[in-house]
């Protein structure tokens, strides 16, 4: 788990999922769908889209980490034909039962475009940090006509809803 966080680190939401997609490690799709629903948490609370973010880095070396709990414990056996409901421990088969649990801990923050193109030491760098700029600020005004519709669309419902309320109610009152 924690070589599947270290790998998308440092990247911008659309490319850690792009990276995620093709990596071959397990917990691949489970630190994608991580990363994905803190973007839409992102996109829900604050309105950020997910071209306007990237991982923080401090947090992913700090807080994702892989816990190893051993238990002894007897191997135990359930042959086929035993009818009752008893389990039978197996001859000198007792060892170490290994129980993995991770905890990820995800912070993604906006992308401070300004900063970042101004730090940008090389020509390709900075051209980079502006195609990404030019991406974010498409993506922030689809939402914003997407999100400008659908408040119009709610608005004519609530008006529908009230116009068939007074008809309703003009055809009790008759």
């Amino acid at each position: 788990m924690n070589l599947v966080c270290q790998f998308a680190h440092g990247l911008t939401v659309p490319e850690a999922l792009k990276q995620l997609m093709f990596c071959q490690k397990v917990k691949a799709p489970l630190v994608a769908k991580v990363i994905r629903r803190t973007a839409n948490l992102a996109d829900i609370r604050d309105g950020f889209q997910p071209s306007q973010l990237e991982r923080d880095e401090m947090v992913i070396r700090c807080e994702c980490w892989d816990l190893h709990i051993t238990d002894n414990v007897l191997f135990s056996f359930h042959p086929l034909n035993n009818t009752t409901a008893t389990t039978t421990t197996t001859k000198n088969r007792s060892g170490k039962k290994l129980r993995r649990f991770s905890h990820i801990r995800l912070v993604l923050r906006e992308i401070d475009f300004p900063t970042k193109i101004l730090e940008a030491t090389s020509i390709n760098q900075k051209r980079k940090w502006l195609e990404r700029l030019a991406i974010a600020r498409e993506d922030y005004e689809k939402a914003r006509v997407e999100k400008e519709e659908l408040e119009e669309l709610e608005r004519l419902a609530a008006e529908v809803a009230e116009k068939q309320r007074k008809e309703k109610e003009a055809e009790s009152a008759k």
